[in-house]
């Protein structure tokens, strides 16, 4: 056997042909002897015309080609070589005698595979031959195995292709040139010019499909007609999410197939549109449906809700009796045609049976959102009906489901919307209801605290109060943080965790954060006209940081009050610091540049790193109240318990140089403890709740010209009182 290896091996070295180019007899007669002595088949060449010549009549396998010949250099040679057709796959290895970058560098511009600096060493000159031909081989092969992959796809009438994520490019295997008629120099578009293609009326579904895949980095598919030379295809185009790591750079793409599914859908088009989609409507209907809620949970989203809602037209056997069948149709083909608004947006929408339609509506992100798009659907079937010039006035009775807020079974999604439909027609219909009562007590209560929150805006209802913040070595106040309050008119003080959710939810904590900011800045100004140097801590939501124009925004309402920027301290929360890294850095440095203090937040209860921790350009660090609050002094062993994170943070804090404010503070035991542990500021009850500008100002009037035993006197008393 190894002897029938040996002889083949033999074989394929003979027969390998090796051309050498060079214009000096002694050094092609030094390469003959070497190659011939390697076992290759060799020829020679003494210019470059001679070797192009040679090449039209015979191609080599390989082709040794020296870099300095007189008349047509190695380089010129080079470029013509590769240009000839039938030496596609033929390896030039170029032969130098010249060791500079510009020379290696214009020979691989050439077409060079190779070099080799002369003279030549045998054995590595054996080495890069055996190499260069071995891959000329696999190159072969893999072209091969292309063209054959293309011609299948071509049978098959299926393309592939690859979406950069990143810039938009899309990439499309070159048997799409037989599939949908497209052009080589179409092949590699962007995304726009590739859905110039897709029917206009298709399109948006498109975006939003593709979109969403990659949002929630999933597979996907999507049918669409596609129009090239004014000839219309139907494509059928399956993909999926795929994240790539090329060294430091992370990429990502949709990578899939397309399919051209025109004859099929055509020869099957009766069959197909009897079994998904109602003839009265042109809607999909309740297999299909029920098909989509299917698909949708075989890979659930991960960070979103869909909703599953059933909509009933109240009353229709009135509509019926009052126009007759014919009318009711023309009502529900009305109907239909106005909720086809939601399938250009990726929804889903079908007629589930006689007068009762459902919507599957997906990539949503919180009640608030399902509830904007329920009130939309009513007021979409409110707006009358015109039939044979009368005005048919319809109206709708809703119920739905939330995945995953009420179940993760399709099954369970479909029975609980349609019970919940049955719920709000018996309650006079014109309304919907949710399928639990609590999503409904929820959903209310919500939905009051936003209508009441945007006339509190309106009518100046958010006041600020300050919770004093206290050197542990005067003990003197030194800045105070800005807490928003909700005075309303009728139910008094309304507590933070009651509306700052909803505001974060529907996006007015960001005029909420201007008041604050503004009403702060202005309340510092005052107390340092009246001589009290004081920081101002103002706490920045996310919604603010992420904004373009929050710093711009930031400077114009501090430059407004006149308060010098360095009274004033942003806080940012640890979640918020380690969601965009790059762009928290960015904006912190702008800050501080300004002259604007930074603080965290909450330290120690998000997932930032220490490493995370070393690059944010921030002056101070909050140790969150959750640690100081367990601190507690040990009266037999005379040490306090439950003290190592605060004085790790502590002390970690110190040694990257950054201020630290301890908030909680309760108690004198945990306030003798933190000033053993030097943490520079104190916050807490201990000192005083948050209290509106003239309590405030009280503390602030109360506390001039006083010692450190005063102030403890004064803390007494708030303790008492």
């Amino acid at each position: 056997m190894n002897v029938t290896k040996n002889q083949t091996k033999d074989n394929e070295l003979h027969s390998t042909r090796i051309l050498i180019v060079d214009d000096e007899a002694f050094q092609r007669t030094v390469l003959e002897t070497y190659v011939s002595k390697f076992g290759y088949r060799v020829c020679l060449a003494a210019s470059g015309a001679e070797a192009i010549d040679f090449c039209q009549s015979l191609a080599p396998d390989l082709i040794l080609l020296d870099l300095k010949m007189p008349g047509m250099n190695g380089i010129q040679t080079c470029q013509q070589l590769v240009s000839l057709s039938s030496l596609k796959y033929t390896p030039i290895i170029m032969l130098t005698g010249m060791n500079d970058t510009l020379s290696i560098k214009d020979s691989y511009s050439a077409g060079a595979m190779d070099y080799l600096i002369k003279p030549v060493n045998e054995v590595l000159l054996k080495q890069r031959i055996e190499y260069a031909i071995d891959n000329a081989k696999l190159l072969k092969r893999l072209n091969q195995k292309e063209r054959e992959l293309d011609e299948m796809q071509k049978l098959a009438h299926v393309g592939s292709f690859e979406l950069s994520v990143e810039n938009r490019n899309i990439c499309i295997s070159s048997s799409c040139k037989g599939l949908i008629g497209l052009s080589s120099n179409e092949l590699k578009l962007t995304f726009n010019e590739f859905l110039n293609h897709v029917h206009e009326d298709d399109r948006q579904h498109v975006i939003f499909t593709l979109e969403n895949a990659c949002k929630n980095k999933q597979s996907y598919i999507v049918e669409y007609r596609f129009i090239y030379d004014e000839k219309e295809y139907i494509i059928y185009q399956k993909g999926e999410y795929t994240h790539v790591i090329d060294g430091d750079n992370d990429k990502s793409y949709l990578i899939g197939s397309f399919q051209d599914v025109t004859e099929e859908r055509n020869a099957k088009e009766s069959l197909s549109y009897s079994r998904y989609y109602d003839s009265l409507t042109d809607l999909t209907n309740r297999a299909f449906f029920e098909s989509q809620i299917q698909h949708i949970l075989s890979q659930p989203p991960t960070d979103s809700l869909f909703m599953v809602a059933f909509i009933g037209l109240d009353r229709f056997t009135l509509i019926n009796d009052d126009v007759g069948h014919e009318g009711g149709d023309e009502v529900l083909k009305e109907i239909a045609s106005r909720f086809r608004q939601y399938e250009n947006m990726g929804h889903t929408v079908s007629r589930f049976s006689g007068d009762v339609f459902t919507m599957l509506i997906v990539n949503l992100h919180h009640i608030e959102e399902c509830n904007k798009f329920l009130d939309e659907i009513l007021e979409t079937v409110r707006d009358p009906v015109t039939y044979k010039d009368r005005q048919l006035h319809v109206t709708a009775s809703i119920g739905s489901s939330v995945f995953p807020l009420e179940s993760e079974n399709g099954r369970q999604l479909l029975i609980g919307a349609e019970a919940a439909m049955m719920l709000s027609a018996e309650d006079g219909g014109n309304r919907y209801t949710y399928r639990t009562h609590h999503m409904n007590t929820e959903t209310q209560k919500r939905l009051t605290i936003l209508k009441e929150m945007r006339g509190a805006i309106e009518n100046d209802e958010f006041t600020v109060y300050y919770q004093p913040q206290v050197s542990s070595d005067s003990m003197e106040i030194v800045g105070m943080e800005a807490l928003v309050r909700w005075q309303h008119p009728e139910k008094g003080m309304i507590s933070p965790a009651d509306f700052i959710p909803v505001a974060e939810e529907s996006g007015l904590i960001k005029p909420i954060g201007d008041i604050v900011t503004r009403k702060a800045c202005n309340q510092t100004k005052k107390w340092l006209d009246m001589g009290f140097n004081l920081v101002v801590g103002i706490n920045i939501s996310a919604q603010q940081f992420e904004s373009d124009d929050f710093i711009d925004n930031l400077v114009s309402i501090i430059r407004e009050s006149e308060v010098p920027f360095t009274n004033i301290e942003v806080e940012i929360t640890e979640s918020m610091a380690v969601k965009n890294p790059t762009k928290t850095i960015e904006i912190l440095d702008k800050l501080r540049n300004m002259g604007i203090k930074t603080s965290m937040d909450d330290f120690g209860t998000g997932y930032s790193s220490l490493s995370q921790l070393q690059t944010l350009p921030l002056d101070t660090l909050k140790v969150d109240q959750a640690f100081v609050k367990q601190i507690r002094k040990n009266k037999t062993k005379s040490n306090y318990d439950n003290s190592a994170i605060a004085n790790a943070i502590i002390v970690m804090s110190h040694s990257l140089g950054l201020k630290v404010i301890a908030e909680g503070v309760e108690t004198l035991d945990q306030c003798e403890f933190l000033q053993h542990l030097k943490s520079d500021v104190l916050q807490g009850y201990l000192f005083s709740r948050p209290i509106d500008p003239e309590e405030f100002e009280l503390l602030l009037i109360a506390q001039t010209d006083r010692t450190a035993s005063a102030w403890k006197g004064i803390i007494n008393q708030l303790k008492t009182g």
